[in-house]
């Protein structure tokens, strides 16, 4: 049966503080999801709640979000709700985008699991709509049981080895109610064409062809692990940026197999045409140069023989700092004081301004030393060109008191002084 089936699923998942939030749309599938977790509950502790993303996209969603209400205040499980704007989402289908807002809600739930109600036959067309647009192994792989999702947050479907048919007799059974959402029957998006045109001859021709499917997304998970662990053999270590040395040593196949793992860790999935066109920047640009793939918010760089993703250079402008002598986040990282030989004085650390670079500064490291040029200061420690632009100098007034984290001016030091250490995002290795 299919309570029991979910039991032993959730067995090592639960835990008397675990908290649960159900993703719930009111129809069939998160319908018997929450009643599921409901029954679970009786006989065993967790916390659980419930989750409605009104997407606007229907004339029928406020009554939707009415009816998951009603259904959580009569079973007394804790209801929340948001509504999405579409519209401030960057993405190439309003299918794209209306997935791209229901994670973005799931990750600000209070809740360490988020459990979604996709099934077998999701699972089937997933592999389906993944295949004819020309995934590798990772992408018909499907969807994971289990997935992280931000910060001590992890995806959970439970049901997913679990056939609808096998959903709607559970329904039926308990007397479930729930919604239709009326564009299901649309074939205009993919995976309604998928699921109305495609699959049922698929299915009356070979009638297991969604297990199949299901079974077949299974081992495409166990070669991508394989891949993964390739991958991070070819790496020779868990480093924040990728050496190209070791990368130029491989066949064009593990390249692309390193690179797809390497971007993977840092949130970014390539199509194969993406995957060559990096490669070839990367590894035919000319020694000297910097060459980069911008990818949304962040960007794939090369420098010093070493590849990395980081974020675009934020665009800031003059900020004091204040009693606690730090920056606002829109900086693009953390500044941080700590008393060290040749810091920065107490009587200089009065009425400080952080500035980006506009050209031209200088500073006097050195009593008795030259002024150096901060280009040349930053460049020696080895500061990324596109750090640069944005790395604060800390002035008071006209008198540029200290480069961040690499020196501080002669005239505004003390034996023990307050050293401004900078740690920009994406750049472990920060002096």
């Amino acid at each position: 049966m299919l309570f029991q089936r979910f039991v032993h699923a959730a067995a090592s998942r639960l835990l008397p503080s675990t908290r649960v939030a159900v993703a719930y749309s009111g129809g069939l599938d998160s319908t018997v999801l929450l009643h599921l977790f409901l029954r679970l509950r009786a006989s065993q502790s967790f916390d659980l709640q419930a989750f409605h993303l009104h997407h606007g996209l229907s004339p029928n969603a406020d009554a939707w979000l009415a009816h998951c209400a009603r259904v959580c205040e009569r079973t007394a499980v804790p209801f929340s709700s948001s509504r999405a704007d579409l519209s401030h989402i960057a993405g190439a289908s309003l299918e794209a985008r209306a997935r791209t807002a229901r994670y973005q809600a799931y990750e600000m739930l209070n809740a360490e699991l988020v459990v979604l109600a996709h099934h077998q036959d999701d699972q089937a067309e997933t592999v389906l709509y993944r295949l004819a647009r020309g995934a590798g192994v990772q992408g018909a792989a499907g969807m994971p049981a289990m997935r992280p999702l931000g910060a001590g947050k992890q995806i959970w479907r439970p049901l997913l080895a679990e056939p609808r048919s096998a959903l709607l007799e559970y329904a039926q059974q308990h007397e479930l109610s729930w919604v239709e959402d009326e564009s299901n029957v649309l074939v205009d998006y993919d995976r309604n064409f998928l699921r109305h045109v495609v699959v049922p001859p698929l299915v009356s021709r070979f009638p297991s062809a969604q297990a199949a499917l299901a079974r077949a997304a299974r081992h495409f998970s166990e070669a991508a692990g394989l891949l993964d662990s390739l991958a991070k053999m070819d790496a020779v270590d868990e480093a924040p940026s990728l050496d190209m040395a070791r990368l130029r040593s491989l066949s064009e196949a593990r390249q692309h197999n390193l690179l797809r793992w390497f971007l993977a860790k840092h949130a970014l999935w390539l199509e194969e045409r993406q995957l060559t066109v990096l490669l070839g920047q990367v590894l035919h640009a000319r020694e000297d140069a910097t060459p980069f793939l911008r990818l949304g918010d962040v960007a794939v760089r090369r420098y010093r023989e070493r590849l990395w993703v980081a974020p675009l250079p934020p665009n800031v402008q003059a900020t004091e700092l204040g009693l606690d002598g730090l920056l606002p986040t829109n900086w693009g990282g953390q500044l941080s004081w700590s008393r060290q030989a040749g810091g920065v004085a107490d009587a200089w650390r009065d009425g400080l301004v952080a500035r980006p670079r506009m050209g031209g500064e200088r500073l006097r490291p050195r009593t008795g030393g030259p002024t150096r040029p901060v280009k040349d200061l930053l460049q020696e420690a080895g500061v990324p060109p596109w750090l640069r632009s944005y790395w604060p100098l800390i002035w008071r007034g006209d008198v540029l008191v200290a480069v961040a984290g690499i020196a501080v001016a002669a005239q505004c030091q003390d034996e023990c002084g307050w050293w401004p250490r900078w740690q920009p995002e994406g750049w472990p290795d920060a002096p």
